[in-house]
């Protein structure tokens, strides 16, 4: 949810006739922004560290921790759908 990798929808078809009032993604932190940042620090969440949890991305990452081409490509991805979903729930 933080990094917009599996962010959580909830629809609930008695709320309107229109998707943008069925539509929430309450339960997704900082669901206004295109990534949630961690307040104390600042770090971003985003797709490039949810990739640095997971073992099955490391061959994604240089020697210097550097990500792909193709990670930085998934991240893009990840916040299109992101920016995709918030308008379909009414929020920009």
């Amino acid at each position: 949810m933080d990094t917009r990798t599996f962010p959580v929808l909830i629809c609930d078809p008695r709320k309107g006739d229109k998707i943008a009032q069925r539509l929430s993604l309450q339960g997704n932190p900082a669901e206004k922004q295109d990534f949630f940042s961690e307040p104390k620090t600042n770090e971003v969440y985003d797709f490039i560290r949810f990739a640095r949890t997971e073992g099955r991305f490391a061959k994604h990452f240089d020697k210097d921790g550097n990500p792909s081409e193709t990670l930085q490509k998934a991240k893009q991805e990840r916040l299109e759908n992101w920016r995709t979903l918030q308008e379909l729930a009414g929020i920009i």
